[in-house]
């Protein structure tokens, strides 16, 4: 009878560890790129809180919407009145 010894290869428990390892890394990669995603849409919904104050701000200082002030060449060079008719 002839003897396995000689053969050579990987055991059940070594390919189930490397199979562990790489569904570690899939699942880290992927939660990276939901943590990137959720990051983009926080940036998004801050700029939008941040243009909210800015227009209601204008509104509080000058008691006009944001291109709507019938006096804002005075204000500002290169800028247009607007009608003063509470639509932009």
């Amino acid at each position: 009878m002839k003897s396995n010894s000689g053969q050579r290869g990987f055991t059940l428990v070594e390919l189930a560890i490397v199979m562990v390892i790489i569904g570690l890394i899939i699942g880290g990669v992927l939660k990276g790129q939901a943590m990137i995603e959720n990051a983009r849409i926080n940036k998004i919904y801050g700029e939008f809180k941040n243009i909210s104050a800015a227009y209601y701000t204008y509104y509080d200082r000058y008691n006009y919407f944001p291109g709507d002030d019938p006096t804002a060449s005075a204000r500002w060079s290169s800028v247009s009145n607007g009608n003063g008719g509470g639509t932009i």
